[in-house]
């Protein structure tokens, strides 16, 4: 320890081998502590000389009762349905959530670890999008907990944080049908190549050579993209017989833009997304989409992070992995049997 340095709870928990939260309780001589813990903590509080600064507790002590919630763009329609399921399991432990949009940039998303403190919460659930490099590293200093919401990225084993995610690639879903119903001149519309990168690679994977002239980045995940890609598709002299689209908003503008277009859904385009969200119910045709368990897969990673912040001993982290389902629906039907949406 330098010299003239003051002694802090975290100087505590990390020699006792606990949480700040275990610290806490054994110097408010709390619940949910063992005798031979708190005898522990309290030895270490006596060789440091560590002196609590009671106005400063409220804060480092997770007694603020809310917890964050950083999403990349809460203007995809399948993040409403994660929030949701935040904010359900939240207000049953007493809980409230901060929502913070981080546009899936890099430096928003490295800021939003750094600052957590200022954040005046207990906790963090995030659900990167641009995955920095160094953001593995902050979440394991991170001084508040963290709960990992992930989509397609290999995390190292030993991140310090409860994960949630999927079993299987969704993108591998989306080529297998398509495949399956006869589809050999696949496309793929997404967002810049360094956002969900691994919905991409499933597409790079299942073609035995990628034609580059039927791969479209737009700028984003959004509506517009989807109009973009499909006026640039319906350029070429050859036309795809399917698109992947990276999300159910991209695949909609392309389904939307077809119409316009007179190009006929799923006839001479099957079009299929990822997210299922409601609005691939209500269009026409409707939409196929993979449902990557938006709802269960925040519900849970808000369920890990409160068992955290409210455990008095530190557990292991846990990583959880949902099964993706694709549902066909209209845009990708078998186009011998399919007569057009229904009324």
């Amino acid at each position: 320890m330098e010299q003239n340095r003051k002694v802090t709870i975290e100087d505590v928990a990390k020699q006792a081998g606990v949480g700040i939260a275990t610290v806490s309780r054994a110097l408010n001589d709390s619940g949910g502590i063992s005798a031979a813990t708190k005898a522990k903590i309290l030895q270490v509080v006596d060789e440091m000389g560590f002196v609590p600064n009671t106005s400063a507790q409220s804060l480092k002590i997770r007694q603020t009762r809310q917890i964050a919630l950083a999403v990349p763009d809460i203007r995809n329609a399948i993040i409403p349905d994660i929030a949701w399921s935040v904010e359900q399991a939240a207000k049953q432990h007493g809980y409230r959530v901060v929502q913070i949009n981080t546009l899936g940039n890099a430096r928003l998303e490295l800021e939003t670890l750094r600052e957590i403190k200022k954040l005046h919460v207990d906790g963090l659930v995030i659900m990167p999008l641009a995955y920095p490099k160094t953001l593995e590293n902050l979440i394991n200093r991170a001084s508040l907990p963290v709960s990992v919401i992930n989509y397609g990225k290999k995390l190292s084993l030993d991140l310090k944080a409860d994960v949630v995610g999927l079993a299987r690639q969704e993108g591998k879903l989306v080529m297998e049908h398509l495949q399956q119903i006869g589809r050999t001149r696949i496309a793929y519309a997404g967002a810049p190549k360094d956002k969900i990168e691994e919905r991409y690679r499933a597409y790079e994977e299942s073609v035995s050579q990628v034609d580059v002239s039927l791969v479209y980045f737009g700028e984003d995940f959004n509506f517009e993209t989807g109009r973009r890609a499909a006026d640039y598709f319906y350029s070429l002299k050859h036309m795809p017989d399917a698109i992947y689209a990276v999300n159910d908003m991209v695949a909609i503008g392309i389904v939307n833009r077809f119409k316009e277009l007179g190009v006929k859904v799923p006839e001479q385009v099957a079009v299929v997304g990822i997210d299922n969200n409601l609005w691939a119910t209500v269009t026409t045709p409707k939409i196929s989409s993979v449902s990557i368990m938006g709802s269960e897969v925040g519900r849970l990673a808000a369920e890990l992070l409160l068992k955290r912040i409210q455990s008095a001993e530190a557990a292991a982290y846990e990583r959880v992995e949902f099964e993706p389902r694709l549902i066909v629906r209209e845009s990708s039907a078998d186009p011998t049997r399919y007569s057009g949406p229904s009324a």
